[in-house]
């Protein structure tokens, strides 16, 4: 039976056996000597023992693990699981990030692992490499009306032919960010219009940075995130996880073409700040999109434009700037057979152990409803598109001394719901004019482009590359200063020096999981990194 919202009551009190009690092991492998993984190998793939479907089973509680506060920065979708499910949500929170882990691999070895986590890049395969999550394949079906919008990226986490994660949605991960007023300041063409007319090509892409930099020498054609992104554009992963293997591309042919692309770029001084610019205060590779477009001086930032493109127009308003900020998709490679783009999921799963998975089904099977529900859809675009003024929910004036029973402890009014509807510009208490909040409003034109950079549906086939999938020593020789993937586009490194100084050591750490693979996964004995 699949796991599916549209049955009124969904499935069954579940108890997974834990896999620690339920297979012998033994160790057969060290991990390599820099990481602080402990595990003990099994010697075949455990078969979940899963318990008959309960469809009259309650919701009921679920724990999830954190290292953010998902109930208030959730709170919405909290109320919802209530109101529909009858659910309630206990929250155990880690002290960060680096933390989340360790303490999910606790719980998991002594037997009280929560519900639901979320899940994080290191997830896959590192996590599943433990068995530290529960197949959903017995609960969700990917060919439903329901999943059937995330189900080729979902694929794309599939680990010893088990699915263990289906992404809620889906997110648009990198694009290249500009201000398009300094594009018609200097007789440039806006490369949306190259998208519109397919045209937006790597040599596209190139002959703008080079029309730019020739400008003035203070200009910088490209900054932001470095090779792995334009690397999906050709269609390859640098780390591929497909049918049962994993697979290193950094020697392969589109990889090593796409990566001399970039270094040649670099040293034409199109890619990053060059020293002389660095000298000057300009940075090189990441800067913050909240200051990356003041000077005047960047064309494209690559980027997250989920918060880059909010973060630098508010910014540039701000100032008092003229500005038309976009994005536009990192550009097609001519000898891709189809225009890929990197993409990023969110979405939770289901520890091992946990012991109310109908309940943390329920909360799955929530956040994908609502997402893909057609009324949130369009609400969520008319939001984003309107520019109607909004205020902040207190009076600004600190002696408003309000006496209804709106306001807060310092005697300020609290425009309630019925105010705000009414559009209320004044506070009813003092007269005060209420403080507006600043809103980012987009074009519409911009925001479908975004949604269908989310899609599967559209022009974009979305690849995810597993860099950040292992550990630390896996991504820090992939990604950051000196790394392979970045030092050629943003410090004058040679990817073929680097590739040959550091794929063996890529290989040893990956050949680590690859015989997790092989052998069925390690199972938790201690705190795992």
């Amino acid at each position: 039976m699949k796991y599916n919202k549209k049955i009124a009551a969904l499935f069954m009190a579940v108890i997974l056996s834990f896999y620690i009690a339920a297979c012998s092991s033994e160790s057969v492998s060290e991990i390599p000597s820099d990481t602080s993984e402990a595990v003990v190998l099994q010697n075949s793939f455990v078969e979940p023992v899963i318990a008959s479907p309960d469809e009259a089973a309650e919701t009921g509680t679920i724990t999830w693990l954190v290292y953010e506060d998902l109930l208030s920065e959730m709170s919405e979708m909290v109320n919802l699981f209530e109101t529909r499910y009858g659910g309630s949500i206990e929250q155990q929170m880690t002290s960060s990030g680096s933390a989340y882990f360790d303490k999910l691999g606790s719980l998991i070895a002594i037997g009280d692992s929560p519900d639901i986590v979320r899940y994080e890049w290191r997830s896959f395969p590192h996590g599943m490499s433990y068995n530290m999550y529960t197949p959903i394949d017995s609960y969700i079906d990917l060919d439903s009306e329901l999943w059937k919008g995330v189900k080729d990226v979902a694929e794309q986490f599939v680990y010893n032919g088990r699915h263990y994660y289906a992404p809620n949605s889906l997110d648009t991960n990198f694009a290249l960010n500009y201000n398009n007023r300094v594009l018609e300041e200097n007789g440039m063409t806006d490369p949306m219009e190259l998208l519109k007319n397919d045209e937006w090509t790597w040599t596209a892409f190139e002959n703008m940075l080079k029309q730019w930099v020739d400008i003035d020498p203070a200009h910088i054609g490209y900054n932001g995130v470095g090779g792995m992104i334009f690397i999906m554009t050709t269609g390859t992963k640098t780390i591929d996880i497909t049918d049962g293997n994993i697979v290193n591309n950094l020697k392969s042919e589109n990889v090593n073409r796409c990566m001399l692309w970039l270094e040649n770029m670099r040293k034409e001084g199109l890619m990053g700040a060059s020293t002389d610019q660095q000298a000057q205060g300009a940075i090189s590779g990441y800067v913050d999109p909240g200051q990356a477009f003041l000077d005047g001086n960047l064309l494209f930032l690559g980027m997250n434009p989920t918060w880059a493109y909010g973060a630098a127009k508010e910014s540039l308003d701000k100032a008092g700037l003229e500005n038309e900020m976009k994005f536009v998709p990192f550009p097609k490679d001519e000898k891709a057979d189809r225009y890929y783009q990197g993409s990023n999921t969110v979405g939770f799963m289901i520890p091992a152990g946990a012991p109310n998975i109908k309940g943390a089904l329920d909360w799955i099977t929530l956040n994908r409803v609502e997402e893909t529900d057609r009324e949130n859809i369009e609400n969520a675009k008319a939001k984003a598109v309107s520019d109607v003024k909004g205020y902040y929910p207190k009076c600004a004036n600190i002696d408003c001394n309000d006496t209804s029973v709106s306001h807060d402890d310092k005697g300020r009014h609290i425009f309630t719901d019925e105010e705000n509807a009414l559009g209320m510009s004044v506070c009813p208490s003092c007269g005060e004019g209420r403080r507006e909040k600043y809103k980012v409003v987009w074009s519409e034109e911009q925001y479908d482009l975004y949604t269908e950079m989310k899609s599967t549906d559209g022009r974009f086939t979305l690849l995810f590359d597993n860099v950040y999938g292992f550990n630390d020593d896996v991504s820090n020789l992939l990604i950051g200063t000196g790394s392979l993937l970045d030092a050629p586009v943003f410090e004058d490194g040679s990817y073929t020096n680097l590739v040959d100084t550091l794929y063996n050591s890529v290989e040893s750490y990956i050949d680590f999981y690859r015989n997790l693979m092989k052998s069925g996964g390690g199972t938790v004995t201690a705190p795992i990194e």
